[in-house]
């Protein structure tokens, strides 16, 4: 909370406090721990973000509010940035993925996922993912290296500049274990 009231002192100066009020109420309710969600609506774009380690009942808690925010939503594409996400990655935690997704309301509306990685652990954990949920749902999902590729493959024309910057308001409001 105390990053998030700098963050409101700071930008102050630049624009109106209650602007500022209002984006820092929507991290506020679009986060859970060291996840984020933001919905781009005019993109139909659910943008995503796990930094340092995230708890799984977080991420649930995350994905949840998700389901309950877009339940109006007919079909969107999900983008996840995982970049600087450091969970070490162990089979159990996608078997509760796959579990969650299979009882999912949500996953009928999943046009296509991109999820953008920085490592080889990250790599490989998410191609593991991506087969065990193809044997369960047919939903395209790819893995990159960067976010512009991405936001290509899911036809997306949101400016990559607004997608940077929601990560990084993001991620300047976290610490990461």
């Amino acid at each position: 909370m105390v990053v998030l009231e700098k963050e409101l002192h700071l930008q102050t100066l630049k624009k109106p406090i209650y602007e500022y009020a209002n984006q820092l109420i929507n991290k506020i309710n679009n986060r859970v721990g060291n996840s984020y969600y933001n919905y781009v609506e005019e993109h139909k774009l659910l943008i995503e973000c796990f930094c340092g380690e995230t708890e799984i009942e977080d991420v649930f808690e995350l994905k949840n509010k998700i389901e309950v925010n877009l339940s109006q939503v007919p079909k969107f594409s999900i983008l996840v940035d995982i970049q600087e996400n450091t969970d070490k990655p162990y089979h159990k935690m996608n078997d509760a993925f796959i579990e969650f997704y299979s009882k999912s309301e949500l996953t009928l509306k999943i046009d296509s996922i991109a999820i953008v990685t920085n490592t080889p652990n990250q790599v490989v954990n998410t191609i593991l993912f991506i087969d065990d949920l193809k044997e369960v749902f047919d939903i395209p999902i790819r893995v990159f290296s960067s976010l512009e590729p991405a936001i290509n493959w899911l036809h997306s024309d949101v400016s990559i500049d607004k997608i940077k910057s929601m990560l990084e308001d993001f991620k300047n409001t976290i610490v990461l274990k």
